[in-house]
């Protein structure tokens, strides 16, 4: 299990700066937890639709990762982006 999680995290470290510019976007619009989570889930799912895609995939360097499923990926990945989102807006709510 600890394997799993080591190779999702690896996978979404160069996901992470954009995740985090689409947070501060979403912050600077309207500092909303719920849109930015709608938002979120919205940019997961635009990734597993990339990610159905073969050519796309190819082009992504995305290769199945030993044990993981598309199912746990994708959660995985939402739920840690979602933490991290969570806890930037509340700290800048506080400062607000």
């Amino acid at each position: 299990m600890l394997k799993q999680l080591t190779a999702i995290l690896n996978y979404y470290k160069p996901l992470a700066l954009w995740s985090f510019l689409v947070t501060i976007a979403i912050t600077v619009i309207n500092p909303g937890l719920i849109l930015a989570l709608c938002t979120k889930l919205f940019l997961v799912f635009l990734l597993w639709i990339m990610l159905s895609d073969r050519t796309l995939r190819q082009r992504l360097k995305f290769y199945k990762i030993s044990g993981v499923s598309y199912f746990k990926f994708f959660s995985i990945i939402f739920l840690l982006d979602s933490l991290i989102t969570s806890v930037f807006i509340s700290l800048i709510k506080g400062f607000i």
